[in-house]
């Protein structure tokens, strides 16, 4: 297996209704930005779109989120958030993501905790070897 993850990559415009009365992103906003980053991630470099993931034997859980705030993000503002899997502890995947502004400056960090859970048992299991490659670049000759 490689040990080059894939990153994920996407470029938002933050809209009004996100927005607090003092013209920054809600607190509650990063972590949907965040979540919905590698939810369209998986679909667009994994290939799992929404009604693919409702038909794998298994789900993928956000059990934790860790966000640092570094600076506002304001109005209109465009963000770019990038992500990786940093790794693999038995059920756990570890993603590390990172939100820009325009200018390439950081504005927040996150790590996301992502369980791999049986539709059979609903437990959480460790992820599969097979599945583990999808999140890192695939070796060229």
């Amino acid at each position: 297996m490689s040990n080059v993850p894939s990153i994920f990559k996407s470029t938002y415009r933050i809209q009004f209704s996100d927005l607090d009365p003092y013209d920054h992103i809600s607190t509650g906003k990063y972590a949907t930005y965040f979540v919905n980053h590698r939810m369209e991630g998986l679909r667009d470099y994994v290939g799992w779109d929404l009604k693919t993931l409702g038909t794998l034997p298994f789900m993928t859980w956000v059990r934790r989120l860790e966000i640092d705030f570094l600076r506002p993000v304001r109005g209109d503002q465009e963000i770019t958030i990038t992500s990786y899997v940093r790794e693999f502890r038995g059920p756990d995947a570890l993603i590390e993501c990172t939100m820009v502004d325009s200018a390439g400056k950081s504005v927040s960090r996150c790590l996301m905790t992502v369980a791999h859970v049986d539709k059979v048992t609903n437990r959480a299991t460790d992820w599969p070897p097979d599945l583990m490659l999808l999140f890192f670049e695939k070796e060229t000759a």
